[in-house]
């Protein structure tokens, strides 16, 4: 190997690496996730992660003995706390989660975090009718992961849609959680995208991410070119210990 050939060889191994940097990618969106989390209305990471970011914090909109409360679905034998336990209880499932995994059947009273039915048409003023909402979510899912593909140079194949959890945020924000197909190993494995939309305005896709910290690997690429990019690394490795040497 001479110098030039390293050059080469280390301009082939960058351009795989950024295509299957796997555990890079899943950190970096965690870690965009988890400082979204802190960010306050001031402060010089507003202007870098955007408030659509941010991780609305989980209010209490109505109890049950308020005027215009309307019953939400839950499950009577587990929704068995008062309104200040069921509050603490939802803070804690939003921060844990970033709003995405929340058991709705411990609620009583409502909050603003609320449940997508997908097999109702809740959304279909939003679709093209007659579609479910699940039909619509899954349009959304499908596009995010669409366009998260393209951006990463990944090859993750959708699925189906899981669910859904939702807020006003101007508009509605949509946390979707969907699965996908992992190339590399054939493996299903859970995916979330966050999704601002407003009917007939505009439809914000904010981000597409593999689950975070659930041990779970994500590679979204062929083993084949898994194989290549170890190979590369190996191949750089020895020519540039054989120039040192030198």
């Amino acid at each position: 190997f001479g110098k030039g050939d390293i050059i080469a060889l280390e301009m082939e191994l960058t351009a795989t690496s950024s295509s299957l940097n796997f555990e890079t990618y899943q950190a970096s969106e965690s870690s965009i996730t988890n400082a979204s989390a802190k960010i306050t209305n001031c402060g010089p990471d507003r202007k870098v992660l955007g408030w659509n970011r941010w991780v609305e914090p989980a209010f209490l909109l109505w109890k049950p003995e308020d005027p215009d409360y309307e019953r939400p679905v839950y499950d009577p034998e587990k929704a068995k706390f008062t309104a200040q336990e069921e509050l603490d209880r939802m803070r804690e499932e939003v921060n844990q989660s970033d709003g995405f995994d929340i058991d709705f059947d411990y609620y009583r009273c409502v909050f603003n975090y609320h449940r997508a039915y997908l097999d109702d048409v809740e959304f279909g003023e939003f679709g093209n009718e007659p579609e479910t909402t699940g039909d619509f979510l899954t349009r959304l899912a499908q596009k995010s992961l669409e366009d998260n593909n393209a951006k990463e140079k990944r090859e993750f194949e959708f699925v189906r849609l899981v669910k859904s959890n939702f807020h006003f945020s101007a508009g509605l924000m949509f946390l979707i959680t969907f699965e996908v197909i992992d190339p590399y190993d054939g493996k299903i494995k859970p995916f979330q995208a966050r999704v601002r939309y407003l009917n007939d305005t505009f439809t914000e896709y904010i981000f597409c991410r593999p689950k975070p910290n659930i041990g779970v690997k994500y590679y979204g690429n062929a083993k084949t070119n898994v194989a290549k990019k170890q190979r590369l690394e190996s191949e750089l490795l020895y020519a540039t210990s054989m120039v040192s040497s030198e």
